[in-house]
């Protein structure tokens, strides 16, 4: 999610969290993402949510896979570690 600026590009949400699920991702804010970690703290049937789009999400709580922090220097750091994967020599078989 990106919005124009003086000819710049903004980033609206650097730092998010992706609430992971088997079949899709959904991202959410840190007060989001604290208020469904109290949620599953509880273990309840059910989740509900809103995503960064604004969008309310209800799930099954034993849908939810993982709860993942993302931030600039993290994805960063996947980049680069994927950049350096892609330039080792594949083993010999």
């Amino acid at each position: 999610m990106c919005a124009r600026q003086e000819g710049q590009v903004a980033v609206l949400y650097p730092e998010y969290h992706v609430l992971v699920m088997q079949e899709c991702c959904h991202p959410v804010s840190t007060v989001m993402a604290r208020h469904v970690e109290r949620q599953l703290d509880r273990r309840p049937r059910w989740v509900t949510f809103v995503d960064l789009s604004g969008a309310r999400i209800r799930v099954r709580a034993d849908a939810i896979e993982s709860l993942e922090h993302s931030n600039p220097e993290t994805r960063e750091m996947w980049r680069r570690f994927r950049a350096e994967r892609e330039l080792e020599q594949p083993p010999s078989l």
